[in-house]
């Protein structure tokens, strides 16, 4: 496995007395992207800021390429090895070309060399007939693709992103979210990238990090954080529809067999004290729906439900199934499915698709 690139140990930022990201370890490697994700006032931002070097840490220290930034190299070095992509644009006044080579002049470079790197991104990005435009007459997705490219034309090695696209219109988001993650993916380019929409970050990251209330409570794939999230709050905050409570009834192997309102449930994975309480997940598109004809075997895992209420969710529809008088459990399937609110359905879950929650 490669050295990271960016290593940060113990990190933390208050703002006067108030403690508003709490010590962690975040370690990125070269090519990777990371995406930061919660709530509002989560202090996404400043966890992004604290470690592009924006802000003063009141403890910990970042190692960049194996050296400590501020130590072994200069705080100054370290940002010409970064850039930084804001949800506003925050371009200049004059032409587009102007905004992009800015950067590049700031570093010294010669404007004979400025003008082909200049011309290169503005082409990658799709906005080289923009070039003699003026800042102030683009549209928003116009303006950001100058944003992305007055970052990329410096060619770092590591880029944070706080969330450049959230102001944009679905279709102009779609395709800059697809086309930055090509970029980033060509030119192994690192990345944070602070994000509000899940879809957008399983399009360009590898690894989520979830944080709530200036704590990071989760690091991990992306699909373990929709999948296994290791706390109630972090499949809250993920949105998982279903958080049931069950009680455990026995184990048998590797295999935990659940009470959950008289039904029973059987876990492949999961451990548990027979006649404690426990919280399980299981994703509405893993809760399978079939119709509730006669002689159907019902038993663990299978069970007869009734439909209460159907929410569209575009070429899907959320299901509400409640299964004896107490439980309601969450389905997610195909609109052809014929399925209307009073109709009894039979209720199948995998085992495989169960994931208890630590907490």
């Amino acid at each position: 496995m490669s050295q990271p690139l960016l290593h940060a140990e113990g990190i933390s930022v208050r703002r006067g007395r108030r403690l508003v990201l709490a010590p962690c370890d975040v370690t990125i490697r070269p090519g990777e992207v990371i995406g930061i994700y919660g709530p509002n006032g989560a202090g996404k931002s400043t966890l992004l800021q604290a470690l592009a070097g924006l802000l003063p840490l009141a403890s910990g220290h970042l190692r960049f390429d194996g050296r400590c930034v501020g130590r072994d190299l200069s705080e100054v070095a370290y940002r010409r090895h970064t850039a930084a992509v804001f949800q506003e644009p925050l371009l200049l006044r004059g032409t587009v070309g102007y905004n992009v080579a800015l950067g590049l002049s700031l570093r010294g470079m010669p404007p004979a060399e400025q003008a082909p790197r200049v011309a290169s991104w503005l082409e990658r990005l799709q906005i080289g007939h923009l070039t003699q435009r003026r800042v102030g007459t683009l549209s928003g997705g116009e303006a950001q693709r100058v944003s992305l490219a007055r970052t990329l034309v410096l060619e770092p090695t590591l880029v944070f992103l706080d969330e450049p696209f959230a102001a944009l219109d679905a279709p102009t988001r779609f395709r800059l979210v697809g086309e930055l993650a090509d970029i980033l993916a060509e030119r192994r380019i690192a990345a944070f990238f602070v994000t509000h929409d899940l879809t957008e970050a399983s399009a360009l990251c590898q690894r989520c990090l979830v944080l709530d209330h200036g704590q990071v409570l989760q690091t991990s794939a992306l699909e373990d954080v929709l999948q296994r999230p290791q706390s109630r709050r972090v499949a809250e905050i993920t949105g998982m529809e279903n958080l049931l409570n069950a009680t455990v009834a026995g184990q048998h192997g590797d295999r935990l067999e659940l009470d959950w309102n008289g039904q029973k449930v059987c876990v492949t994975a999961g451990c548990g004290h027979i006649g404690t309480t426990v919280t399980f997940t299981v994703r509405p598109q893993d809760v399978h729906l079939t119709s509730a004809g006669d002689g159907v075997e019902l038993g663990m895992n299978r069970f007869r439900g009734r439909v209460e209420r159907i929410r569209p969710h575009g070429h899907t529809q959320f299901v509400s199934v409640r299964i004896g008088q107490a439980s309601v459990l969450q389905a997610l399937v195909p609109v052809h499915l014929a399925v209307l609110p009073g109709v009894e359905v039979i209720v199948t879950v995998p085992p495989q698709a169960i994931w208890i929650l630590n907490d």
